[in-house]
């Protein structure tokens, strides 16, 4: 099975190892934690909270924060910003019906509707000696949301739906010579409301996007007549493997080229195909007895597991 891999960012170098090998990164694209069905591209995002009394404004900012950072992402958002809930409680929640929800998805031709059902903002201070002249202050906020998550099939249209609910928390902290003082410092209760809005929103957003985290890989260097290294750098990966593949002089050069052809598959997106390109590896050097051969066993077998652990997310 191939799993989607972005391309490397390419950068050779050597390295002063015992089994002399040439260091790259890749950049490793994980999925996002609200995966949406392929089909949906506009996205809908609803105000469905009741306000908070103290701060009328606050599921608006949620709402536009997110949008803001879903910008340049694959989805194009719009945000409806009149609430659709009726209870007046802000502890009642008043959840759409699949009819409404409908509804809002035939009216704004959205593939999916991100409901914010609830929205409660809650910053608390404390202020305490830390020293006989130092005070130390801390205002905590929690941002609590509730979601719900509309989108349609698209084979058979039924409308499917999810609930969504998250506590995201940011601090601010300050140290002076006075209690006041480093209270002072802080915002104030609006300001942190106003920051903690924003954040859900921009928290909900970063659940909705892949991540990428850059991660390094190695390369064997198998001499200067390696054609594998001189596909490789080419970004002419098949080729590479070709060449990795045909019969090496002996059992070290042909488990370090298989280490490579793994490398090459995982940059393809092809991680069984890595996997098993680790497998001829380690069974080559199986039949070697340096010190040097050993390491790199376990250096094989420990990068294999890491493509192992990322097959089975």
């Amino acid at each position: 099975m191939a799993h989607p891999q972005s391309l490397i960012i390419l950068l050779l170098a050597a390295m002063p190892l015992c089994a002399q090998q040439w260091h790259t990164t890749v950049d490793i694209v994980h999925p996002a934690e609200v995966t949406l069905p392929e089909s949906v591209g506009e996205l809908l995002l609803v105000n469905n909270a009741v306000a908070h009394p103290d701060y009328p404004s606050g599921a608006f900012f949620t709402l536009m924060a997110a949008a803001e950072s879903l910008e340049g992402s694959e989805f194009l958002t719009s945000v409806l910003e009149t609430s659709q809930n009726s209870s007046g409680s802000l502890y009642r929640k008043q959840l759409l019906t699949a009819d409404r929800a409908d509804s809002l998805l035939i009216n704004y031709q959205s593939d999916a509707l991100l409901v914010l059902n609830q929205l409660i903002v809650h910053p608390a201070t404390e202020c305490f000696a830390i020293d006989d002249e130092t005070f130390y202050a801390c205002t905590q906020g929690v941002a609590a949301t509730h979601w719900t998550l509309f989108f349609r099939d698209a084979q058979d249209g039924a409308l499917h739906t999810r609930t969504l609910v998250y506590a995201d928390t940011l601090y601010w902290e300050s140290e002076e010579v006075s209690c006041a003082a480093a209270v002072q410092t802080l915002p104030s209760t609006d300001e942190a409301r106003s920051e903690m809005c924003l954040y859900a929103g921009e928290r909900l957003a970063q659940r909705l996007m892949p991540s990428v985290e850059t991660e390094d890989r190695y390369l064997y260097d198998l001499g200067k007549t390696d054609q594998g290294m001189y596909c490789f750098v080419r970004q002419q990966w098949q080729q590479a493997i070709d060449a990795w593949s045909q019969p090496q002089r002996d059992k070290k050069t042909e488990a370090y080229a298989a280490a490579n052809c793994a490398v090459t598959y995982e940059l393809l997106g092809d991680l069984d195909a890595a996997c098993a390109a680790c497998d001829r590896a380690l069974n080559a050097l199986t039949s070697l007895r340096s010190a040097d051969a050993r390491q790199q066993a376990v250096n094989i077998r420990y990068y294999q597991e890491h493509l192992r652990g990322r097959m089975a997310r």
